[in-house]
């Protein structure tokens, strides 16, 4: 019995790992997505603008 609870802690532990690796690879995607959307909308928002023109 004793054996057995000590076979199951490194099965815990990369089940763990797994999921801690999925969830921060979403959490990355999801802010690179959202980063994204925000210079999106900057851009956007510069296109009707004369920044980087010079005038002769």
């Amino acid at each position: 019995m004793n054996g057995a609870f000590f076979a199951i802690i490194p099965l815990l532990f990369y089940l763990a790992l797994i999921g801690f690796t999925i969830w921060f690879c979403t959490s990355l995607i999801t802010a690179q997505k959202e980063r994204n959307q925000i210079l999106r909308e900057i851009s956007s928002k510069l296109d009707g603008t004369n920044i980087g023109k010079k005038e002769e």
